[in-house]
């Protein structure tokens, strides 16, 4: 599956890739962002976002083409990671979508800084057009 800027910024608004980030950077006493406060407190950085979108890929890729559990390995990911990168810079020269990528960054820090989804809406009213 080719990933194009269209597709990346559908993902962006998809629950899966809200409740991966929350659940692996905000979730628990030693997550992540509890680790690096300063980094992830007020929006989720695009280098975490680009990691989860690269785990959603290569295990959906993984499982559809062999019906395998997957085993993350560097030389697996790192070329779909550095791919979904430069089109995330791309995405984000355009203003508006630059503003999208960046509301949902911010959400998902609120969201994982207030303990995850408990309480909270698990969808995005986000308009991608």
């Amino acid at each position: 599956m080719a990933l194009t800027k269209r597709a990346i910024q559908i993902i962006l608004a998809h629950p899966v890739l809200s409740a991966l980030i929350i659940e692996f950077f905000y979730t628990g006493t030693n997550a992540i962002a509890n680790l690096f406060l300063e980094v992830f407190q007020s929006e989720v950085p695009c280098a975490a976002v680009t990691l989860a979108m690269t785990t959603i890929k290569v295990a959906l890729d993984k499982v559809i083409a062999e019906g395998k559990d997957v085993t993350f390995k560097r030389d697996i990911y790192v070329d779909i990671y550095v791919d979904i990168l430069g089109l995330m810079s791309k995405c984000n020269m355009s203003p508006i979508h630059c503003a999208k990528t960046k509301a949902c960054c911010v959400q998902w820090a609120k969201i994982g800084r207030n303990g995850g989804y408990s309480g909270m809406a698990t969808r995005f009213d986000l308009d991608l057009d």
